[in-house]
């Protein structure tokens, strides 16, 4: 009896199917791995961008809020003066103020 190629081609066109499946597969995995990549990419840069505009307005923030700055600004714009003079002390005798009180409770009374 002769044998049928039938189940040879069949066997063959399930394995070319498989395989082609296979192929498909991982290159479509490829792309979607090279993909992610660019956005990864893409986002890094975005997050550097964001740090150095950080770092930017630390130092910004650390110009304005300097000494320096704000005693200028006080005394040109606003017309203050620095305090070189020491503070004025006073100094009043316990007594006086024990007399005073007594008087001003003697009135209220």
């Amino acid at each position: 009896m002769k044998k049928s190629a039938k189940p040879l081609i069949v066997v063959i066109l399930i394995l070319l199917l498989t395989e082609t499946a296979i192929v498909l597969v991982t290159i479509g995995l490829r792309f979607k791995y090279e993909e992610l990549v660019r956005d990864k990419v893409k986002l890094e840069k975005i997050l550097n961008d964001e740090r150095t505009k950080k770092v930017n307005l630390i130092a910004e923030y650390q110009s304005f809020s300097s000494d320096e700055r704000i005693i200028s600004f006080a005394e040109e714009k606003l017309g203050l003066k620095k305090l070189t003079d020491p503070k004025i002390t006073v100094t009043v005798n316990k007594n006086h103020i024990n007399k005073l009180n007594s008087e001003l409770k003697r009135k209220y009374d």
